[in-house]
């Protein structure tokens, strides 16, 4: 069996460059890297502290890759670690910071160090993923039409517009809405549930949009914004229950009492969602969860498990 050194010869490198491709280290330059995964093909170099495993393909571990902490992500991992662990599954964690990282750590599928990829977060073009594909599958919970990565989404076009209707049910005419990132797929799909909804109700007043694509302080800097509005919006539509429950917490404050002077939806069914009491959407993360874990493992395995479709429902709770 070839050895690291084989390896180095062969792509006419160092044995640390090696070395760092195998870790995943992103310090590598990407002709340096292309040479070195060359060479580790074609002499079917395996690592060393895999390599009973790896003769038979098999490293047993999956790369969750993000590009930092945000609430719903300690939930899902929960749910996703706890699943692959039921069928023998370790899950590594990998925090990206850009599109060169992100690669060095989706070139572990093609050394075996990885047999699946998921993806929370993403740095590169799909057409760039894709070609890793055809080392290990990968997956996502990114809104994606693609032929070989699986999307384990909910479409939250529906569920934006049942919020509306909702809210105008409880004779809004005023509603405000804090977003996510412009770029972001759940973005787009909850502003064009607005634009659906504003041309069957004309009369509701939606112009009170802000956009805030990190959580941290998102909720603060809404109700910041909300409170120096001499129009602000009696109903608040926010993206995630953790910056709906920083939005109420700052307008409580500043005197203010929820739901008398403002009534704020959130999306997500976290725990600080049912800690403030909040009305908010379950998209069924748990679920959505297994589904991608189920996927993953499909393609690895002849077994097939289930994967659940997934409707989301609103949580009313009426104290808020």
């Amino acid at each position: 069996m070839a050895n690291i050194q084989a390896v180095a010869r062969f792509a006419g490198t160092s044995r640390s460059t090696v070395s760092r491709v195998i870790s995943g280290n992103p310090h590598v330059s990407p002709a340096a890297r292309a040479k070195v995964l060359a060479a580790i093909k074609a002499l079917g170099y395996v690592p060393n502290s895999l390599a009973r495993q790896m003769r038979a393909q098999k490293s047993h571990t999956i790369g969750l890759l993000t590009a930092g902490y945000f609430p719903t992500l300690g939930d899902f991992l929960n749910e996703f670690a706890q699943a692959a662990q039921q069928y023998g599954y370790h899950v590594n964690i990998y925090v990206t910071r850009n599109a060169e990282e992100e690669r060095a750590v989706l070139a572990n599928l093609e050394t075996h160090l990885l047999e699946a990829v998921y993806l929370m977060t993403q740095f590169n073009d799909w057409s760039v993923i894709e070609q890793y594909a055809q080392f290990g599958p990968i997956a996502t919970w990114r809104r994606l039409d693609s032929p070989v990565i699986y999307s384990s989404y909910v479409d939250h076009y529906p569920v934006y517009l049942e919020i509306l209707a909702y809210l105008a049910a409880k004779h809004f005419t005023r509603m405000g809405h804090v977003l996510s990132a412009p770029s972001s797929t759940n973005t787009k799909a909850r502003l064009q549930a607005i634009q659906t909804f504003a041309k069957a109700h004309p009369s509701i007043d939606q112009s009170w949009q802000v956009f805030s694509p990190v959580q941290a302080g998102a909720g603060s800097k809404a109700a910041q914004q909300w409170l120096a509005d001499a129009h602000r919006p009696p109903a608040v539509i926010i993206y995630s229950d953790y910056v709906a429950a920083d939005f109420i917490a700052t307008l409580r404050q500043a005197g203010k009492t929820v739901p008398r002077d403002c009534q704020v939806f959130g999306f997500d069914n976290s725990a600080f969602g049912r800690v403030m009491g909040l009305t908010t959407i379950d998209p069924k993360l748990g679920q959505q969860a297994q589904n991608a874990f189920a996927y993953l493992y499909n393609q690895l395995h002849e077994q097939q498990l289930s994967i659940t479709p997934i409707t989301p429902v609103i949580v009313r709770r009426e104290s808020c």
